[in-house]
């Protein structure tokens, strides 16, 4: 598995004005990390698939994704909000931390296992709260490393 989470990829932002400046801000930290092709069209994609369906999943996260020819590599950009943003999430709480994940069009396997893997880590009380309780992007980086020890060892178990 090639490495998920990218420190480049990996920031705390104190305000979006909305859900779609949010994306559009992690699309263009995906695309700087040079797994997009084509940016807009990722975007569009990830956009759509938020107008079918919030990936608001409760507890102040939210893990938007999409899968595209446009994406060479299975990357995960992650922002941590100091102003929680309203996502339409199931539990009709604000985001306080976005997970999105850009999925080649050949990966869907290892991709469900990865968001399996993710959505169980996150649903952990604690694992949650020492990532909102990051204090800077170093420490945050930190945690999310801890995300990807987890994905690894159940995608090789």
């Amino acid at each position: 598995m090639n490495k998920l989470f990218h420190s480049d990829l990996v920031r705390i932002v104190d305000h979006f004005g909305t859900k779609n400046e949010c994306l559009d801000y992690m699309v263009n930290l995906l695309s700087e990390s040079g797994c997009l092709m084509f940016p807009d069209r990722f975007a569009a994609a990830v956009k759509g698939r938020e107008e079918i369906m919030s990936t608001g999943i409760g507890r102040e996260l939210a893990i938007p994704h999409a899968r595209d020819l446009t994406v060479s590599c299975l990357r995960i950009a992650v922002c941590l909000l100091k102003t929680p943003l309203e996502f339409v999430s199931i539990d009709e709480l604000p985001v306080k931390i976005v997970f999105l994940i850009a999925v080649p069009q050949h990966s869907n396997q290892e991709y469900m296992k990865i968001l399996r893997s993710l959505s169980e880590y996150l649903r952990q009380d604690d694992a949650r709260m020492e990532l909102l309780g990051s204090r800077d992007e170093t420490e945050l980086y930190q945690n999310v490393q801890k995300i990807e020890t987890v994905i690894a060892a159940q995608l090789g178990a």
